[in-house]
This record gives C-alpha cells, structure tokens and sequence, in this order.
C-alpha cells in the first residue's frame, strides 16, 4: 500500500513539474513589467516575455533618474490578465504599487482595494490610477478614478 501511495505521488508530481514547465516555454500572453524609483520615476514595459518587459522597463528607469541602483522591480508577469496601478499615501510616506495577472478588470481592482486596506491603520489614501488588459492591444488601458480612504474601511 505504501508503494501503491508513493507512486502515485510520485507520478502527481512529475506530471505536476511537466504542467509548471510548458507554463514557462509557452506563456499564455504578453509580458508586462513595472519598475519604480521612489518619488523620481515609475517605468512600465510590454515584451514578448516578462523578463524582457523587465529589462525595458529597468532601462526606462535608470534613463530617468540615471542610475539603475535607484530602480527596483514592482511586478513582472508573463500571465496575461489584467495589470492595475496604484499610488497610497501613508502618514509618512507616498509610492505607487502594482499588480498584474488578475483574471478579470474586477479582480484586479479589487485586489487593489484589499492592498489598500493592508496599509492601515497608516493609510491616509490610495487611489487606482489604471487599469491594464494585458491580452490585447496595449493602448486599451484604461484610465480610472477610484480611490480608498481609512473612512472607507472604518466601521
């Protein structure tokens, strides 16, 4: 019985390992990445893989505020999906987040939303500036106005 289990398990994670590697040799859609400087510059790229939107991206940066040792890497994804962009004001402190790969425009603005709500009791106010199809024509993000106050997760 024992061998019984562990070959199946066995056999469960080969096919598992083979599911994980055609995911990375054949990526659902196009890459997408973000890279910010914190308050000089936030870059964002579209490539046939994430880690050539990652490079893209990671140039635009460095070419903004000249250096790449100020850049650092938001998101990355090869997914497709949806991308969502961010700004929060904290007490102290503003930046912009981002995500990508949500399944659905809602998801992704809701998944903003509950990142939003992570930042309290600190948080003053996050507002979801884009919203991104990443399975389509690159030009068909949508610019958004809605925005999260403590208010809005009191009570």
């Amino acid at each position: 019985m024992i061998r019984t289990i562990s070959f199946h398990f066995f056999a469960a994670v080969i096919l598992l390992v083979a599911a994980v590697s055609s995911v990375r040799a054949d990526p659902a859609g196009p890459g997408y990445a973000a890279v910010y400087a914190p308050e000089a510059a936030f870059e964002e790229c579209r490539g046939a893989t994430a880690a050539d939107a990652m490079t893209c991206a990671a140039k635009a940066c460095a070419a903004a505020v000249g250096s790449a040792d100020d850049c650092y890497t938001l998101v990355a994804c090869d997914a497709g999906g949806w991308a969502a962009i961010m700004g929060v004001m904290l007490e102290e402190i503003h930046f912009t987040t981002a995500s990508c790969g949500a399944p659905t425009r809602e998801a992704a603005i809701e998944e903003m939303k509950a990142r939003c709500a992570g930042y309290l009791p600190h948080m003053k106010e996050c507002w979801l500036s884009r919203v991104i199809p990443l399975h389509g024509d690159e030009d068909a993000a949508e610019a958004v106005e809605i925005s999260w106050s403590k208010a809005d997760f009191e009570g």
